[in-house]
């Protein structure tokens, strides 16, 4: 006969595989943005390692918590547009260029 709190133990056990289970299935759904958050993290690091900027620093120039800057340093943090522009903003530095306007007429003596 299996000890009570051997059962407590197996289903400890149990339950935290489902979640590893789940925070792949996560990853895969994901993988696009989180490939793309990864190297904006890493360009970030990067520049504030250059700038000797800490990341509490940059938490206080964007007004948003430590603990915010933490996530998006770790490239798991799904970035508004909102975001992407404050950090450019402080860090001097360009995360994503958008493609130029450009009119296209259908008729081409128009310009």
């Amino acid at each position: 006969m299996v000890k009570t709190d051997t059962k407590k133990e197996l289903k400890k056990l149990i339950s935290g595989t489902s979640k590893w289970i789940e925070k792949a299935e996560w990853a895969r759904k994901n993988e696009d943005w989180l490939k793309k958050s990864a190297l904006i993290a890493l360009k970030i690091l990067r520049t504030l390692r250059a700038q000797s900027i800490s990341q509490k620093d940059l938490a206080v120039q964007m007004n948003v918590s430590p603990q915010h800057i933490n996530k998006i340093i770790k490239g798991r943090e799904n970035l508004t547009l909102e975001t992407i522009c404050k950090i450019e903003r402080v860090l001097r530095i360009t995360l994503i260029e958008t493609p130029a306007f450009e009119i296209v007429s259908e008729y081409p003596e128009i310009k």
